[in-house]
């Protein structure tokens, strides 16, 4: 039997786990997020995730954060016995306070928030508490597809890698 060729790895592509330990949040390409003030209806809260495409809603006063409600929220929290709910004030059922993420943290930060948090999205505030945006784990995924380095990505199946 001969024995296994260890694989010769670039040090230049060190792969997925460096980036999202040095990249910041801060270096994402901000998606259009979906924000209303506290008084806002679940009707008009949820016209504001499905124009901007988003899983949820950050809830603002005077451009700072007080909370946050999602998809989630919206089965989970809200009666849909009748269409009352519709009239229903978004600070009633939103997450007061919500996990934030900073422009600085890296990536691998804001990811184990979002893991530990059994959350999907993190809102991104500066140090004022101001929104600056929202980072899910889709926004990390694609922007670790888009950086890993493509011979990674390619490489043909070899038998001697753990799968």
């Amino acid at each position: 039997m001969s024995a296994s060729r260890e694989p010769t790895m670039n040090p230049d592509h060190s792969g997925g786990m460096r980036l999202l330990n040095h990249a910041t949040v801060g270096e994402l390409s901000p998606r259009p997020h979906a924000r209303v003030e506290t008084t806002a209806p679940l009707a008009r809260v949820v016209d504001e995730m499905k124009a901007k495409g988003r899983g949820c809603v950050l809830v603002e006063e005077d451009g700072a954060l007080v909370g946050i409600f999602t998809e989630r929220d919206l089965v989970a929290r809200v009666d849909h016995g009748s269409r009352a709910w519709l009239d229903i004030p978004v600070k009633d059922v939103m997450t007061s306070s919500p996990m934030v993420s900073r422009p600085s943290d890296s990536l691998a930060e804001a990811l184990r928030r979002m893991v530990d948090g059994k959350r999907r999205h993190l809102p991104i505030v500066d140090a004022d508490g101001k929104v600056k945006g929202l980072v899910s784990v889709r926004d990390i995924l694609a922007f670790v597809a888009q950086r890993f380095p493509e011979e990674m990505m390619n490489l043909p199946p070899e038998p001697s890698h753990e799968s």
